[in-house]
């Protein structure tokens, strides 16, 4: 008789699809418009900026597009975490006064759950600033340089940075910490590579120059590598200048080599492993750079959980200081990110500190938040 009277356990609670539909929807069509506003006023800013380098200089229009447009997947890395925090943001509020959040908790579901598709949403997006940062953004910075160079400036005029060069034929690698197109170049290294990928000789000049189909490098030392081996065949020959006959010119290197700002994931960690920078610096400064490309794209992700955890408050003031509150956040990651770099790429912190802590903190930051709040 008692089982009889005994009422049933209830059943666990399942979300509901429509209200899956519903978050992705009411977070994916904001942050689209966010998206878009933030590259029309971006466009907007570099058309204000460079314009006037292109006028009177007999520059064709398609030319000068190309320009504009090229310079745009830089901006979207930049733009997509603010744009994920507006977008969850203005879901919250939305739902928020219509009371929807409210009706979501006294059905004992969990904010945090319901906003799945939020999460997928906003990893998604970390995912494209990886691929916009290691394919697409790369090679519209060379071309829009490239269009700069070509169009804008004196045949006369220099540009001196820190590149690398990789010549696929000839098995060579370059690299040189103030590379000069004209003159002399500071801190070479030149690789040498056998058919089987092991490394034959490495030379180091303090200077290197390129006269008359002749590179003469000053001030340096030349290691010969065993086969098959990373041990060394004998010990270093100095020299204080040695002439060297290679393909490579610097009009060839400079047109096909990048700042060390603009390598990508594989290729820093291509430099790492060869281990052949001129200086300690520059190997700390590639560190830095290289984990903080490796975690830069969670600032999405972090984001989406400022916006979202922010702004669960009750009360339409309280949703403008949530709000208030998680824009201070993500401004406050920016500055905390820039600040470390800066530390790191001077030696003040180690490369991971430097180059990837913040990432994790504010992420590990933003999860906290989003479990308190739920």
């Amino acid at each position: 008789m008692a089982n009889d009277c005994s009422l049933p356990a209830p059943a666990h609670r399942r979300l509901s699809p429509s209200i899956l539909r519903y978050f992705a929807a009411s977070f994916a069509t904001p942050l689209a418009c966010a998206l878009i506003a933030f590259a029309v006023l971006f466009l907007v800013n570099d058309v204000f900026d460079d314009l006037g380098d292109f006028m009177g200089k007999n520059v064709p229009a398609t030319v000068t597009m190309t320009y504009f447009l090229a310079c745009q997947p830089q901006n979207f890395v930049h733009v997509a975490p603010i744009s994920t925090l507006l977008a969850a943001s203005f879901m919250m509020m939305i739902m928020g006064r219509s009371n929807e959040i409210t009706a979501l908790r006294a059905a004992g579901l969990s904010i945090a759950a319901c906003a799945m598709p939020v999460w997928v949403i906003a990893a998604l997006v970390c995912g494209a600033i990886f691929a916009v940062n290691e394919v697409v953004a790369p090679r519209s910075a060379s071309l829009a340089q490239k269009l700069r160079t070509e169009w804008t400036e004196s045949k006369k005029q220099k540009e001196r940075n820190s590149i690398a060069f990789h010549h696929p034929v000839e098995r060579r690698d370059w690299f040189f910490e103030d590379f000069a197109p004209t003159g002399q170049s500071r801190g070479a290294i030149v690789r040498q590579y056998r058919p089987d990928g092991s490394t034959a000789w490495v030379l180091s000049a303090a200077r290197a120059e390129h006269r008359f189909d002749t590179w003469i490098f000053t001030a340096g030392d030349v290691k010969v590598y065993q086969q098959n081996s990373n041990n060394l065949d004998g010990p270093p020959t100095f020299f204080a200048q040695k002439l060297c006959h290679f393909p490579e010119i610097p009009k060839n290197i400079l047109s096909h080599s990048r700042n060390w700002e603009q390598l990508t994931i594989r290729e820093l960690y291509e430099v790492l492993r060869a281990d052949i920078m001129p200086t300690a610096k520059t190997k700390r400064l590639l560190m830095v750079l290289f984990w903080n490309r490796a975690t830069f794209p969670l600032a999405s992700l972090v984001g989406a959980l400022f916006g979202v955890a922010f702004t669960i408050v009750p009360g339409r003031t309280g949703m403008v200081r949530g709000f208030a509150a998680a824009v201070a956040m993500l401004v406050l990651f920016y500055l905390i990110s820039q600040f470390t770099l800066v530390l790191g790429k001077n030696g003040w912190l180690p490369p991971f500190v430097a180059g990837a802590s913040t990432n994790l903190a504010f992420l590990a930051t933003g999860i906290i938040a989003m479990w308190k709040k739920q």
